[in-house]
């Protein structure tokens, strides 16, 4: 069964966070280039054989394990920007409607919100790949993963069985909060930037803020345009006004859309983030991947 990874979100724009340690951590997909980083990461791995058996004790036999994984899994990865790789999501598909999950975090870096954002990341993941149903195994005496999968929406198949218990999540059930509209998931809080502002003082928002983008509105509030940190790159634009650069072409929703169709434009217009307009095209909020992943650690 082959995947398109590249049509999925989180290929396209990786997730980025802070941990409870307040280090900065990105959740994306595996690429070559980080595959023997990942085998690196299990060889390190201390004390091995700690959960079901796993990462094999053997050097050999670990490397050909990850190895296995990586060949025959759809693999998401955590890094740290001082550690590499620090954590390690795998869905192994049984059929085209039910995967299997393991996943595995350091043990540095372990108990700081890492598992929690790889088991989102890869619920996420696994609805856009088409998948129904995710299921698990889970060490009966690690409270502490079946927290973090009860969290997440995993629920028990059955009643603990010798020392492993059957987790899984409904993803039709899941599909139900792609249904929602933009107006409950939306950012009302959007930072957008007057027409007849000087590109300068945009370029001052973009050093002070973490948008990528700026909605353009004029002296009604209303949507006309869009300027991005690129459209800044050029010196010669920097004594311009806004209006003079901006892009009026802009990709926009209602209130009234629902998510689902959101992450589909996300997906096929390569954009972060998109303006939300009501009537008369005033501009009341922005959407965005971090948006949408913020409402599903709260009602999911």
């Amino acid at each position: 069964m082959s995947f398109d990874l590249e049509d999925t979100t989180i290929h396209s724009y990786p997730y980025a966070f802070i941990n409870k340690k307040g280090e900065a951590i990105v959740v994306t997909t595996l690429d070559a280039k980080q595959c023997q980083r990942l085998i690196d990461m299990y060889l390190a791995y201390q004390p091995r054989n700690s959960f079901h058996g796993l990462p094999p004790i053997t050097d050999e036999a670990c490397v050909a394990w990850a190895r296995h994984m990586i060949d025959t899994g759809v693999n998401l990865i955590a890094r740290s920007f001082g550690e590499g790789i620090v954590g390690h999501n795998v869905l192994f598909p049984i059929n085209e409607r039910v995967c299997e999950m393991l996943v595995v975090v350091s043990p540095q870096f372990q108990n700081i919100g890492i598992g929690t954002e790889l088991v989102r990341c890869s619920i996420q993941l696994s609805h856009e790949l088409g998948f129904e149903k995710i299921q698990l195994s889970v060490e009966s005496t690690n409270v502490r993963a079946r927290h973090v999968y009860k969290k997440c929406g995993f629920e028990y198949l059955s009643k603990e069985r010798g020392s492993e218990v059957d987790m899984a999540i409904d993803l039709k059930r899941y599909r139900d909060r792609l249904n929602v509209s933009v107006a409950e998931v939306m950012n009302r809080d959007v930072i957008s930037i007057h027409w007849d502002e000087s590109c300068r003082a945009a370029l001052e928002i973009f050093l002070n803020s973490h948008v990528a983008a700026l909605p353009v509105i004029d002296n009604n509030e209303e949507l006309i345009g869009i300027i991005s940190k690129s459209d800044l790159m050029v010196p010669s634009q920097i004594g311009k006004k806004v209006t003079d650069v901006l892009t009026r072409d802009v990709l926009t929703v209602r209130e009234g859309c629902v998510v689902a169709r959101v992450i589909r434009l996300l997906q096929s217009k390569k954009v972060r983030s998109i303006p939300v307009v009501g009537r008369n095209k005033k501009l009341v909020g922005i959407i965005g991947r971090k948006d949408i992943l913020a409402y599903y650690a709260k009602h999911v």
